[in-house]
């Protein structure tokens, strides 16, 4: 695929099963003949008669069937459907794939189970009274930094 600038390292793009315009307003959006049926308008590419179709205007979405605002009829052209990224309602990342050099080193992991913090406090935060916090310490608090602590705050 041709790009402008740099290549995308991460993404899913795709165009899916062709579809011949039979005078109707809906069509199966098919996938190498299977139906496509988690996918959202405003991730769809479409073009009918070389004009690319406006999402939720010209083409609506219900499960795995576009509906077009017009009929497509057998003298029109629907010259492709492309599918950029996909939709989910939750990302979920698998077991021990995240680790230390993953994470800014701001939390100052170290590759054992010891957690490594700063003894000083050099950002202002408030502490809600529906939070709880914990650090070790000797602690020291940079002169002009606020510290509000209305939840419970513990230093062991």
């Amino acid at each position: 695929m041709s790009v402008i600038g740099n290549s995308p390292q991460y993404a899913k793009l795709y165009k899916l099963d062709t579809i011949l315009g039979t005078g109707n307003t809906s069509y199966t959006l098919l996938y190498n003949g299977n139906q496509q049926s988690t996918l959202i308008a405003e991730q769809l590419l479409v073009s009918v008669n070389g004009i690319i179709q406006n999402p939720n205007s010209a083409f609506t979405l219900s499960g795995s069937t576009i509906v077009f605002a017009e009929a497509i009829d057998s003298t029109d052209t629907i010259d492709f459907i492309t599918v950029i990224g996909e939709s989910h309602s939750v990302a979920t990342v698998s077991d021990n794939t995240i680790t230390s050099d993953k994470l800014a080193n701001s939390l100052a992991l170290t590759n054992t189970p010891v957690r490594v913090n700063k003894n000083n406090i050099s950002v202002s935060f408030t502490l809600d009274s529906n939070q709880n916090a914990m650090a070790a310490g000797p602690l020291s608090i940079d002169s002009g930094v606020s510290v509000v602590l209305y939840g419970s705050f513990t230093i062991v």
